[in-house]
């Protein structure tokens, strides 16, 4: 999108020059290290006589690349874990779905990289090293704080099956890492550090006096209650609620008395879809992190077709609320450059300029978080939607 594109852009000038990048009103909303590739980008951008076109392949370059590297690493641990036509099958899942392709090369997003390291922490973690599984983690949470929701499944599971001892090393290291970085390079600018905590707050906000509701993302429950006068940055038990969502999660987990590796999996993907269910924004890119694992979920340990029409009616959902959510506005510097007619014609999807665009948006936010939550039950809990099943046929039956 030309926002984020624009901020990226900047962000490789401030870093030339020195300037704290979080300090300018429209900043980087992540740790450091993607700044680091801004910078690399932006010299590329000189090199090649401030050419904007070689810009925008080399800003995106790593994020076309992990779609490619998880697509095989998923393939290949798919392929050994249940079969070769297992693994196919996955392989190809991730190399071709669409969403990857809209907000990683389109968008420009940085979750294809947090989904890939993610992916690799588990593949190591249940291959019995944690410290590499740890490693990963890490690396993913200095690039984006978004993966460190899934770190309590992590924690369960080695505690469970490796003891606390391995447990608080992987701890260690996945916090360790992004908050060592973080500072050093804070200390090695010498930036203001305070204006960092705001920007990781800035979702909820946690610095202002009176904090202004945020109403770009929400894509969720949010969005919607947003169209009837609910403020949730006025009303702190709403702003926060992720946390006890998240802190209940974690207690199931831990108390659960075993997890294998499916449980795992399915742990991780029930932390991502309860914090896109209960925190206060959500944009489309955060559903892109629990899809690998979504992926080996239905394909793979609990292989169902039922699984993979909801998952295909909530992408849908969430493609469908990302048209009107000023997703079109992707394509602007290809269709500004080759249609700039067709993108005359798509203004009228602006949800700042159209009443009835920003409506639709907040009713297909509701229906996203439905969605979601229908699905994570259904994932978590197969009897019970087994038992929904036969009684909703029961019900076609009689009338």
């Amino acid at each position: 999108m030309a926002y984020d594109m624009n901020i990226w852009f900047r962000t490789g000038i401030w870093m030339s020059q020195g300037t704290n990048i979080y300090l300018p009103a429209d900043h980087l909303g992540y740790p450091p290290l993607w700044a680091f590739w801004c910078l690399a980008a932006n010299r590329v951008y000189a090199f090649f006589g401030n050419n904007m076109e070689i810009w925008r392949f080399a800003i995106k370059l790593p994020l076309i690349l992990a779609q490619f590297a998880l697509a095989f690493a998923i393939g290949k641990f798919a392929e050994k874990r249940f079969d070769q036509k297992t693994g196919r099958k996955i392989f190809l899942f991730a190399l071709t779905w669409s969403f990857f392709i809209y907000i990683g090369a389109f968008w420009g997003q940085l979750n294809m990289i947090s989904a890939l390291l993610t992916f690799l922490a588990f593949w190591a973690v249940i291959s019995k090293r944690t410290f590499l599984g740890g490693i990963f983690l890490g690396v993913a949470v200095t690039l984006k704080i978004y993966p460190l929701i899934v770190l309590p499944a992590f924690l369960a599971y080695i505690w469970k099956n490796r003891g606390k001892k391995e447990s608080g090393k992987f701890l260690l290291l996945a916090c360790g890492l992004p908050v060592s970085f973080t500072l050093l390079v804070f200390a090695a600018y010498r930036w203001d550090f305070l204006y960092f905590l705001k920007t990781i707050f800035y979702w909820t906000p946690a610095f202002d006096a009176n904090p202004v509701q945020m109403q770009g993302g929400c894509m969720n429950i949010w969005s919607f209650l947003s169209l009837i006068n609910v403020d949730i940055s006025q009303i702190s038990f709403l702003r926060f609620i992720w946390i006890p969502v998240l802190a209940a999660g974690a207690l199931y987990w831990f108390k659960k008395r075993h997890m294998d590796e499916a449980d795992l999996n399915l742990s991780l993907i029930s932390f991502y879809l309860l914090f896109m269910l209960s925190y206060a924004w959500i944009s489309e890119q955060t559903f892109l992190d629990p899809l690998p694992f979504i992926f080996l979920q239905i394909l793979g340990y609990r292989a169902r077709k039922s699984y993979l029409y909801m998952l295909v009616a909530a992408q849908v959902l969430v493609f469908a609320f990302s048209a009107f959510n000023w997703g079109p506005f992707v394509f602007e510097p290809l269709l500004t450059r080759f249609s700039p007619g067709l993108l005359e014609s798509i203004q009228f999807l602006d949800p700042s300029k159209n009443p009835f665009v920003w409506t639709t948006r907040g009713l297909l936010g509701l229906f996203v978080s439905m969605a979601l939550g229908f699905f994570l039950v259904a994932l978590a809990k197969p009897k019970f939607f087994e038992q929904a099943q036969v009684k909703i046929a029961e019900i076609f039956r009689k009338n």
